[in-house]
């Protein structure tokens, strides 16, 4: 379990630092693929926290989906990993 509150964290952080030319984009994709196979063991708490960095994931694809560069796409793959849970809250 400590280790899902680490990788919840990290995706956090990395979403806080992402940058469009970022090379280590792709870890975010790798964090979000773990959190989605163990999303059963998350708590409420960490459920919470979680779609809030999701909704910030979709917030920085909205604004850098039109840039042609490596950290996009890997940004484009991850919120393809969580947008039809999101699809409520878009509406």
């Amino acid at each position: 379990m400590k280790n899902l509150e680490k990788l919840l964290r990290a995706y956090g952080i990395g979403l806080n630092y992402f940058d469009e030319d970022d090379p280590e984009a792709d870890l975010l994709f790798v964090y979000r693929t773990e959190l989605e196979k163990s999303k059963r063991f998350l708590t409420s708490s960490q459920l919470e926290k979680l779609q809030e960095y999701d909704l910030k994931a979709l917030e920085l694809y909205e604004k850098y989906k039109n840039l042609k560069t490596e950290a996009v796409d890997w940004l484009k793959e991850t919120v393809k990993i969580f947008k039809s849970d999101l699809s409520p809250q878009l509406k």
